[in-house]
């Protein structure tokens, strides 16, 4: 199998991964790059691609700049760039997700291969894998590791707004796409059985997917149990030893007394993981401070004052609440820490003295970090909501309590810290039960059973002109020529011609995917190409506004948001309202939202009208492109929009040279989709407005007419 699998946003490489780095670089991607790493021993995979931006900025590594890495011999992080190279937060990244569908649609077709399976990875991600399933027709699989609408409920339980969650986070947008991933998603990944029942209930569409709850695995030579260094004859590496004493020191700047049992946390700096609330219970009871030290690893930090607001309010309460309760000597708030190396051995550094690790989230989605302490032997406290109730279901290796129950959450914590026989039980089972049912081993297994069962259930949808399911990407991924004709006065005019072009074009369908590209609307160009019994793949419409693919009108959202720069509809139609030459056609659908539609004023010949057009909206300062056709008809449209440069798109989009894209046309509106490397086929019966480009190499003036002249075109340029 070939998996693709799609993780945007965060800083993702193969090594060294910034853990906590900020809250886009967690538990996420840690996730994603152990996953790819099993999945990459199995023999049934032959290749995995992780696709994720491309960030050239002086603020973080240049790894992230390299456009592949390689993670494995079978697996590639692949990096494409979409808004900009600047690093984004994810809630930044939205406007620019149909970008990174087209790049990522480019280079399948430069790869030459089409992937079996795409995997989404949160709703940015899952949003991209959808759309290039859509393309190819081949399944989706989503993974959410985070859901708007729990994102919402915590922020309206802290006293947000809708409004205000929306301003900051884009909730609203992101639960909306949310909805559509579950609607056309094939599987639902989850890691726990609460995620899929509550938190997936909140979503109108959550009944429609398939759902497997897969836990994650563990790197388990990485969390090994703390008792491995007293074993006889057991060797240690060297540099394993080293981070042991260097994370030891790092504790002892903080700790009088280093020797007393520990409790750890480990967490970004998240308002959610409510780390306030356990500095709160440690700073108000003695008796716990006489007991144990307490260690907060609240990500990684240089200057708090250059951090994102949120982070940097949870960090400045930690250092507040550390001086209000006057914590110096017991409570470690260390700056960095290693995710790969570090925080193993922060586990078993609180395993050998008996401490225990908390986690003071109200809910977690899973909680992966209460498996990798379980798994070095040191037992746990977490909310009595959400994953970490199946963890202790099947490890025995915690203890739950009700969060915003203090009193209950204190004496917890005590009690594992003060009965040596709870604490030993709950480490064994730890060390033994994480691995029996935490393996990437068997993570792998049921993902790709997950995946054969899919791949069974679901024929590939092939290409064939007459059936509804076919799949743009595939067909476009194996054709040689793309051939572009406007309709009116070129496809259309001569019966016999055109009976003859549809033969030629179904006789030649495996190398020729046909298009059209007109002034209708998509309804009116479907309407009179279904009139004519004409088959068709791509409908460039509304003067090279809008693409449509296939008879299920696929919309290309890529194009549509390429044409939004700089466009004031408003505007020009607030400035073109006073000149008495234009008059705005009102015929149904002629007014899109990248074109507006005007008539002429027959009485003022084009050569003195044009003109004032444009020096009236040039001196406005508006960008936009003027469209002069069939003696009349004035289109002003998007700088970035016209016929020929929707052509020019699907070329670079595509990956189709545009020395095997041919087009054909007869009046003004279709003459930059003529010109340029493109062939240009000017049939005989062409108006005057093209008669300028007769002495160009690239275009063609045929001596037949409408279709018939299409044909001579082809002929003379070797495709037919």
């Amino acid at each position: 199998m070939i998996i693709y699998m799609v993780n945007i946003h965060g800083l993702l490489r193969s090594r060294k991964i910034e853990m906590g780095r900020d809250a886009d670089t967690g538990g996420q991607t840690r996730y994603v790059i152990d996953l790819v790493n099993a999945l990459s021993t199995s023999n049934e995979v032959s290749r995995i691609d992780i696709f994720t931006r491309l960030i050239k900025d002086k603020c973080v590594s240049e790894d992230y700049s390299k456009q592949i890495e390689y993670v494995t011999d079978k697996c590639r992080i692949v990096r494409l760039s979409c808004g900009g190279g600047k690093y984004l937060k994810k809630e930044h990244l939205w406007p620019y997700l149909d970008e990174f569908v087209d790049r990522i649609i480019a280079f399948i077709r430069a790869e030459g291969k089409i992937p079996d399976i795409i995997h989404g990875h949160y709703a940015d991600g899952g949003y991209v894998a959808g759309e290039i399933a859509s393309n190819f027709g081949i399944p989706f699989i989503f993974t959410a590791h985070s859901l708007g609408y729990n994102k919402l409920a915590f922020l309206k339980s802290n006293g947000w707004s809708r409004e205000q969650a929306d301003k900051e986070y884009h909730i609203n947008y992101r639960i909306e796409k949310e909805e559509t991933i579950l609607a056309q998603t094939d599987l639902v990944i989850t890691s726990t059985e609460y995620e899929r029942d509550e938190l997936y209930g909140f979503y109108k569409n959550h009944k429609n997917p398939e759902y497997n709850v897969i836990p994650p695995g563990l790197e388990l030579s990485r969390f090994f149990p703390y008792y491995d260094y007293e074993m006889s004859g057991q060797v240690i590496p060297e540099r394993n030893k080293q981070v042991r004493m260097r994370m030891m020191n790092e504790l002892q700047r903080f700790h009088i007394e280093p020797e007393k049992p520990l409790i750890l946390a480990l967490c970004r700096p998240d308002a959610r993981k409510n780390i306030d609330l356990l500095i709160d219970i440690y700073g108000k009871d003695k008796e716990l401070q006489a007991l144990a030290n307490l260690a907060i690893f609240a990500g990684i930090r240089d200057n708090i004052a250059e951090m994102e607001n949120g982070e940097k309010q949870v960090l400045t309460d930690m250092l507040l609440s550390m001086d209000l309760y006057d914590l110096y000597g017991k409570m470690a708030i260390p700056k960095n820490h290693d995710s790969e190396r570090d925080v193993p051995e922060l586990y078993r550094i609180a395993a050998s003295r008996h401490g225990v690790f908390v986690s003071a989230s109200y809910l977690e989605t899973f909680g992966l970090t209460l498996i990798e302490a379980s798994a070095a032997g040191l037992p746990f406290v977490a909310s009595n909501k959400g994953g970490p109730k199946d963890i202790t279901n099947i490890c025995q290796s915690g203890l739950l309590v009700n969060v915003e129950d203090n009193k209950e959450f204190i004496k917890t914590i005590k009690k594992i810290v003060t009965d040596q026989e709870v604490w030993q039980r709950l480490s064994d089972n730890g060390v033994n039960r994480t691995r029996k049912h935490y393996q990437w081993s068997t993570h792998c297994d049921q993902y790709l059973n997950a995946l054969h069962k899919i791949l069974k259930n679901r024929e590939k949808p092939l290409y064939t002109p007459d059936t509804k399911t076919e799949s743009i990407g595939r067909r476009l991924s194996m054709t040689k020529y793309l051939v572009i004709s406007d309709i009116d006065d070129t496809l259309l005019g001569d019966r016999a011609a055109l009976n003859e072009f549809r033969t030629l074009l179904q006789d030649h369908s495996k190398d020729i995917t046909f298009g059209v590209a007109t002034g209708r609307h998509i309804d009116s160009a479907i309407q009179i190409l279904e009139e004519y019994d004409i088959n068709w793949d791509i409908i460039i419409s509304s003067v090279g506004t809008e693409i449509y693919y296939t008879k299920q009108k696929k919309f290309d959202k890529g194009w549509y948001n390429h044409l939004k720069l700089k466009w004031k509809p408003e505007k020009i139609r607030e400035i073109l309202k006073p000149l008495p030459i234009l008059s705005l056609q009102t015929e149904p659908y002629t007014q899109r939202d990248y074109k507006i539609s005007y008539n002429k004023d027959e009485r003022i010949p084009a050569k003195d009208a044009i003109p004032i057009i444009h020096n009236v909206l040039s001196r406005a300062h508006l960008a936009y492109n003027l469209i002069f056709s069939h003696g009349s008809y004035i289109d002003i449209l998007p700088y970035r929009a016209s016929k020929g440069k929707a052509i020019r798109y699907l070329s670079t989009k595509w990956k189709i040279p545009l020395v095997n894209i041919f087009t054909a046309g007869n009046s003004g509106n279709d003459k930059d989709m003529l010109t340029g490397n493109i062939g240009g086929i000017i049939v005989g019966n062409h108006e005057m407005e093209l008669e300028s480009l007769k002495n160009s190499s690239h275009i063609y003036f045929a001596r037949e007419h409408y279709s018939a002249g299409i044909i001579e075109g082809l002929k003379h340029y070797g495709v037919l």
